[in-house]
């Protein structure tokens, strides 16, 4: 069988990834590069060593879209704002799409690559690792099985360390809006969307991912270089569960990533090496350990544009739904409330004990931050505050 053509936009940062295992894969010819910046230092060494393997580097995705015949995807390795507008590009030249995480900055746009993937009977896979790992597909069948009963809570924590350096690294890192499209890069948008969208995953015993009814949130900023937050809570109705979800940036360099699932016959713990089932009746969990493949997302899109499988892992119609719960946060919290570095210290406690709570931070600290709960359907949208 002939391997695929594919192309890859951006050459660093995550691009090294991509356009490395796409060189790698036996599945695949990697025929074209694309560097919207080749001039700057970074993406030096990526473009020296794509084109030591012989393949072309373009500094525009149209002119390589109009040249490079018979692509069968298109990865793209660029910043937030460019996920949606390149999709959309490659989709109507009828080409396949990896794009990394989120599919959009706004929800209106990610539903309208969904609609616009299905009208084209294309794939649209989103670089949301953690779906495409063996140890959560066995929890996310065994929730659809029931084995846990009817849900009742999702509680997700995700506490890491960001320094002012990380928010200086481009033009795009920590602010708003950039090249005059809206980005949203904090924590929620960033770090954080790969836990939400595994807790929409796990958070409904259907196949598909849990569709957010409404979404209340709290936004706290302590990092002074950013115009986003680096803090949040969020409490949002599933329609069986309710998410309980809380990131930040702002801790010491022990970091942890979860989630625990809560229903009627028993509770499930998820990080990004195992899972844990734990039944009632049953005095030992149900341990799931299996190594996680970082390759999935790739191989599963392949496999689906032969045909071999009928859906991709973490599909546009699904990955949406991420940001549909990051853009109600912010129409929830209408602002972003700054609060003293000082205030930072002991974090890890406050969030933790939060999370034990099923509280916000306003409810439990000195923090004064009034927010009220908006609701969610496909026709919402957030255009800024």
């Amino acid at each position: 069988m002939q391997p695929l053509r594919g192309a890859v936009v951006g050459v660093s940062g995550i691009g090294g990834y991509h356009r490395g295992i796409m060189h790698s894969l036996e599945d695949v010819d990697l025929v074209a590069a694309v560097e919207k910046y080749p001039d700057r230092e970074k993406p030096g060494e990526g473009i020296a060593q794509v084109e030591e393997w012989g393949v072309p580097v373009y500094n525009d995705i149209e002119t390589m879209l109009d040249e490079v015949e018979g692509l069968d995807y298109v990865t793209l390795a660029v910043p937030h704002h460019w996920h949606a507008p390149y999709t959309k590009m490659c989709l109507n030249k009828g080409i396949n799409v990896l794009c990394e995480k989120p599919v959009s900055v706004l929800a209106q746009d990610g539903w309208e690559v969904a609609r616009l993937a299905k009208e084209k009977g294309l794939h649209v896979a989103v670089d949301f690792q953690y779906t495409g790992f063996t140890h959560s597909h066995k929890l996310k069948e065994m929730i659809a099985a029931g084995e846990l009963g009817e849900l009742t809570e999702v509680v997700g924590v995700m506490e890491w360390k960001r320094t002012d350096e990380y928010y200086e690294r481009g033009d795009w890192t920590g602010k708003r809006e950039a090249h005059g499209l809206p980005v949203w890069d904090g924590v929620m948008m960033n770090q954080a969307v790969h836990l939400i969208n595994t807790a929409l995953q796990m958070g409904s015993r259907i196949e598909d991912h849990a569709t957010p009814r409404s979404v209340q949130a709290e936004l706290y900023q302590a990092h002074a270089n950013i115009e986003v937050e680096d803090l949040a809570a969020i409490r949002a109705d599933l329609g069986e569960a309710n998410l309980y979800f809380y990131c930040t940036t702002n801790c010491d360099d022990s970091y942890r990533t979860s989630l625990t699932i809560h229903g009627t016959k028993g509770w499930a713990s998820w990080d990004t090496d195992k899972a844990e089932i734990h039944l009632e009746g049953q005095e030992e969990p149900i341990v799931l350990d299996d190594p996680a493949n970082r390759d999935a997302i790739h191989e599963n899109l392949i496999a689906a544009i032969r045909g071999e499988v009928k859906e991709v892992y973490a599909p546009a119609s699904e990955s949406v739904k991420s940001t549909v719960v990051i853009n109600a946060a912010y129409a929830s919290a209408g602002e972003i409330r700054k609060v003293p570095w000082c205030e930072m210290t002991g974090i890890h406690s406050l969030v933790d004990y939060a999370a034990a709570q099923r509280k916000l931070f306003s409810e439990l600290s000195s923090w004064d931050f009034a927010s009220e709960a908006v609701e969610v359907d496909e026709s919402f949208k957030f255009e800024g505050f």
